[in-house]
């Protein structure tokens, strides 16, 4: 007969509240659980899994190796420790973990699943294409019907840069299961590196809607708004360096209908983003997008660097330059320094991936 008391019932009861999310109540059960019995191995993998509910790797990992203390053979404690050394970016220790996981357990699907997201995280020189392929070729073999098996399987192709394959197991982990996040967020990357930005706003911003504390959906709409503000600064490039020519190629420098002639382009051309930037975003995602990006330090930047394009050639067409040369100079420097921090921003404003 089993109480409330019973440690194995405590463990069961802290499972159950931890697949609501409430990670904090499961540990103060677990915490009891343990002091009646410290060599229990099911709490201390459930305590492990609570922590990493909580983003406590280093607590998840502790929890880990008291486990494994209990019961080395368990395959549950290799994967819980190798979960937690991967919430630690600690990937060769996590591959090893998975990999004695499924040295217990091979008939087990998620042992394999794990091998093959540690390799989809590693983005060092270690990372093993073929494993991972054969990880994600053993994972569908055992498990065709949960997502999460064609979830990961998108994950290796894209790895490998089989972007068709990986948009057909995204699509497919969808069809299983309409709520995956990491799908639908890996599929808006897609589309949003083929140009598609309308579409992955729109799946960037169900992403956001249902954020698990993540943050990825939110980053990634900043990314979607900061590309679509970048665009704009073509026609203040294009403008400046029109200017430039005109007032270098000729003694007395542009006349006053080339300058009309310029300022209508940079009307136009701004009426042209405007148009097209309206026609990549959904009506019903306008407003939510600037609410989520307002407070965007990388928006921010592209937003006054736009800003600053367009002032430069507004000055160059309204205030005639003191020496032609000299301003040719000046604002080619300038044009070459927002190009480089364009640049050099690239890295930060690209799309979070979900693995």
């Amino acid at each position: 007969m089993t109480t409330d008391h019973d440690p194995t019932v405590r463990v069961r009861r802290a499972r159950a509240l931890m697949d609501l999310d409430r990670h904090a109540q499961a540990k103060a059960l677990l915490a009891e659980a343990i002091a009646e019995d410290p060599s229990d191995a099911d709490a201390w993998c459930a305590l492990s899994r609570c922590c990493h509910g909580l983003d406590d790797y280093s607590g998840a990992l502790d929890a880990a190796e008291h486990a494994l203390t209990a019961a080395p053979e368990r395959a549950l404690g290799w994967r819980m420790r190798s979960l937690a050394l991967l919430g630690l970016k600690r990937h060769a220790e996590a591959r090893v973990s998975a990999m004695e996981s499924v040295r217990l357990e091979p008939w087990f699907w998620y042992g394999h699943l794990l091998v093959a997201q540690v390799e989809v995280a590693d983005t060092g020189p270690a990372f093993n294409g073929p494993t991972a392929r054969e990880a994600a070729r053993r994972t569908l073999q055992l498990a065709p019907e949960r997502a999460a098996s064609h979830y990961i399987a998108g994950c290796v192709a894209e790895r490998l840069d089989q972007a068709a394959e990986a948009e057909a197991g995204y699509r497919e982990a969808l069809r299983i299961d309409p709520e995956h996040l990491g799908a639908r967020n890996n599929l808006a990357r897609l589309d949003m590196d083929r140009g598609n930005h309308r579409s992955a706003a729109e799946g960037f911003a169900a992403v956001a809607a249902a954020d698990r504390g993540t943050g990825v959906g939110t980053h990634n709409l900043t990314v979607v708004a900061t590309q679509l503000i970048s665009k704009a600064r073509w026609v203040s490039v294009a403008v400046l360096l029109l200017t430039d020519l005109g007032i270098v190629s000729t003694d007395a420098g542009i006349g006053p209908y080339a300058r009309i002639g310029l300022l209508v382009l940079l009307v136009l051309g701004w009426g042209a983003w405007l148009l097209w930037a309206a026609r990549q975003l959904p009506a019903r995602l306008r407003m939510p997008l600037l609410r989520t990006v307002r407070g965007s330090l990388a928006v921010r930047f592209s937003f006054l660097g736009v800003a600053a394009f367009t002032l430069a050639a507004l000055a160059l067409l309204l205030v005639p330059p003191l020496d032609r040369h000299l301003n040719l100079v000046v604002v080619t420097a300038f044009v070459l320094q927002i190009g480089a921090f364009q640049a050099a921003q690239s890295a930060s404003r690209r799309a979070s991936r979900e693995t």
